[in-house]
């Protein structure tokens, strides 16, 4: 065997062993995430939760921990189906950057009155629902103003008015091929949105979906109470149902873009003057590192969790069958490190 080839063979050795050293690295940290995610979902009490990492635009890790059904003892998984509340609100801005903002249809400072039949008043404006922005100019998260956008979305998407519900299905979910996801709990009920003439097969699709939909618990103190009183429709700020790996292809179709322009993404995800947003995101640092979230929450029912770390080509996603994941870190004012899911997270992944 010449010298030439021994290097050459000597390189080769290394680099496995290499690999299989930062395999056998990713593996340890996704476990100790996993022994620390379980443990804060107990204190927390939460009774069902799926988690899914995505890195490099792959799903790379999940797990479901608890029971997405107490009384049957049904075990969460990546593809279990949750109401994601407040996550709509990164389905609705990307539908409307994509069918709206980047075919010209609207401007982001259009205001609202101009483009929907309804609106909370006279000049509110697209740019400002996206980004919480209240009529004083100050931040102020509110999902009844972000909701007006909904009627925004159905007048631009196409020139034919296209029903919200209707492009959150067509648009996004089978267009990225995300199955396991349903516009609305009420999506078979014709009184809710009459306009909307969904096929047999879509139909069935969604029937199948939530049938296996987790169900929604109220937790107060150490009961937990299974909750039918939640709101089953959809608008722009709540209301939409996925898992966490059709969440996963989200994510993957938005850093590959796949779905919206570099130049929209990069848009979306700056931080607005004055303020903790972008365009139906959060954005901040840590510890040095800009960061893009968004959470949800139906009070006594569910709560979800979407964080991305760019700079590490990194996404955590968390869906919780309680409000257990959102309501005791007060999220809505704009600090995700308030909580300690997303503590945990960031300190194993960022440092």
């Amino acid at each position: 065997m010449s010298r030439i080839t021994r290097i050459a063979l000597l390189a080769v050795l290394v680099s496995v062993t290499l690999a299989r050293s930062a395999s056998a690295q990713q593996e340890l940290t996704f476990s100790l995430f996993e022994r620390y995610l379980d443990a804060l979902r107990v204190q927390a009490n939460i009774p069902g939760l799926s988690a899914a990492i995505v890195q490099n635009e792959r799903l790379v890790w999940s797990t479901g921990l608890g029971f997405a059904d107490v009384e049957h003892a049904v075990r969460p998984r990546v593809d279990t189906p949750y109401h994601i509340s407040g996550l709509t609100e990164t389905f609705s801005s990307a539908l409307l950057l994509e069918g709206c903002v980047e075919n010209n249809h609207v401007s982001l400072d259009d205001r609202i009155q101009q483009r929907a039949l309804m609106a909370p008043d006279g000049s509110i404006t697209i740019r400002d629902a996206l980004t919480h922005r209240s009529s004083d100019r100050t931040f102020k998260y509110d999902q009844s103003r972000y909701a007006f956008l909904t009627g925004v979305a159905e007048t631009c998407i196409q020139k034919d008015l296209m029903p919200f519900r209707q492009a959150l299905d067509l648009r996004l979910f089978e267009r990225l091929g995300m199955y396991d996801s349903v516009p609305a709990q009420n999506v078979d009920d014709q009184s809710a949105d009459d306009r909307v003439q969904f096929s047999a097969s879509q139909l069935d699709r969604f029937g199948g979906v939530l049938r296996r939909l987790a169900v929604p618990y109220k937790v107060s103190g150490n009961t937990v109470s299974a909750n039918s009183t939640i709101n089953k429709s959809v608008n722009a700020a709540t209301g939409a149902i996925s898992t966490a790996a059709d969440l996963a292809k989200f994510d993957a179709a938005l850093d590959g873009a796949n779905f919206l322009h570099r130049e929209t993404m990069a848009a979306m995800w700056s931080r607005q003057s004055g303020l903790p947003t972008g365009l139906g995101w959060f954005v901040q640092t840590y510890n040095g590192e800009t960061i893009y979230w968004q959470f949800g929450s139906t009070v006594g029912a569910y709560s979800s969790l979407y964080l991305k770390v760019p700079s590490r080509h990194v996404t955590l996603i968390l869906l919780a069958n309680s409000d257990g994941l959102s309501e005791p870190f007060s999220l809505q004012n704009g600090d995700v490190t308030s909580s300690l899911f997303a503590r945990t997270f960031l300190k194993l992944f960022v440092g």
